[in-house]
């Protein structure tokens, strides 16, 4: 992996090895935990966290020389005191790991991550940025009342619970979360995107909106747009590439059960660190009417309360 991070908060920034004083920060923030550097199989070894599922890695390229760009590798069996103990489950879940797949919307058992009910927390506190992020990302407008669909769909299903989600892709989650998807009348799309090209393709009656840059999409016949994976892959750099999968519907006309037929598919790439830098920015100005529809819709009922140990590293 390229980059670490020190805790097990959800919203801990990260320390990418491509920053030019990476040994000074590292050291910096660990300072005198002895519990990062460690002895193992008869070496010493510094340590700190994958930014995926939180497992003890070992720091690869800074404290000796190796044949290739620095990195981290998950430290298997590895405990770091008073941080975070290794596990299993998480270890054989994470992109870093499985090097690639396609995510399922399968559920983490509590008793094995209870700590994913923070993920709930952060998806209500920065809603607003999550919103501007995919709408930046895909090119569809959210409008409040598709903002309070993702919403409520969110909650319903338990999205921060399911086996891939993590801080890193709470805006494409809201939507790949979402059953059934929007329709497409009237939905306004930002002009020259992916989605605006295959609309084009498919010849769709796109004009002109009142929102500077976007067009609306005209009738199309009961027309769906649904994200219907998301998923990634780590190349051979260890590089994770992330993508959302989406579909064009229309019903089908050969039966009168409700059902579609797919017209058209394609792929959006997703900057995955934007989110988590973006919740740590400090001149963002909240949007509060989409803040007051999460906060409508994430009631703190929804939560379970877990032991929080982020003040070990205070």
């Amino acid at each position: 992996m390229k980059e670490i991070k020190f805790t097990t908060r959800y919203d801990d920034p990260t320390l990418p090895f491509s920053d030019k004083d990476f040994k000074g920060k590292y050291e910096g923030r660990i300072g005198d935990k002895s519990d990062y550097i460690q002895m193992i199989n008869g070496e010493k070894k510094h340590l700190a966290l994958c930014p995926r599922c939180n497992n003890p890695v070992v720091i690869l390229g800074i404290y000796k020389r190796i044949n290739v760009a620095p990195h981290a590798r998950h430290a298997k069996g590895v405990d770091i005191p008073k941080v975070v103990k290794f596990n299993e489950y998480k270890y054989k879940n994470c992109p870093y790991h499985k090097k690639n797949a396609n995510y399922v919307k399968e559920y983490v058992p509590e008793t094995e991550e209870p700590e994913r009910q923070k993920l709930y927390q952060i998806t209500k506190e920065h809603f607003d940025k999550a919103i501007y992020l995919l709408q930046k990302g895909t090119g569809i407008y959210i409008t409040l009342s598709m903002a309070e669909e993702l919403a409520e769909n969110y909650v319903a299903e338990r999205a921060y619970n399911y086996i891939d989600a993590t801080v890193y892709n709470i805006p494409w989650y809201l939507l790949y979360s979402l059953m059934g998807g929007f329709p497409l009348y009237h939905m306004l799309i930002k002009k020259n995107t992916i989605i605006y090209r295959h609309l084009r393709k498919l010849k769709f009656d796109l004009r002109n909106s009142m929102v500077e840059g976007y067009v609306y999409v005209e009738e199309n016949e009961g027309y769906l747009l649904t994200a219907t994976n998301y998923r990634y892959i780590v190349n051979k750099n260890d590089h994770l590439n992330e993508k959302l999968d989406f579909s064009i519907l229309r019903p089908d006309k050969k039966v009168s059960t409700g059902l579609y037929e797919r017209v058209d598919k394609f792929s959006i790439s997703v900057d995955s660190y934007y989110f988590s830098n973006l919740i740590n920015y400090k001149n963002w100005k909240p949007r509060q009417k989409v803040l007051d529809i999460a906060a409508k819709y994430m009631k703190p009922d929804q939560t379970v309360e877990v032991q929080d140990n982020s003040d070990w590293m205070d």
